[in-house]
């Protein structure tokens, strides 16, 4: 059981993006909140290149933890 937890944790590692993961989806919440905030209209630009930088930032972090050595 124990190798089962330690690999559904990989893959949750995974799957988040490690600590750029979680860098990206608070990124990623940030700007909604702003939309939530400002309206769609006021944020339109800012908020595609925030989406745009959050999906490469976690693309990066699941690349990078995919590659990653279980200790």
């Amino acid at each position: 059981m124990t190798k089962f937890q330690n690999t559904l944790k990989r893959l949750l590692r995974v799957a988040i993006g490690g600590r750029w993961g979680i860098f990206a989806w608070s990124l990623s919440g940030a700007s909604a909140l702003a939309v939530v905030l400002w309206g769609l209209k006021t944020v339109a630009i800012p908020l595609l290149m925030v989406k745009t930088a959050s999906w490469g930032i976690w693309g990066l972090g699941v690349i990078r933890e995919s590659k990653a050595r279980t200790p």
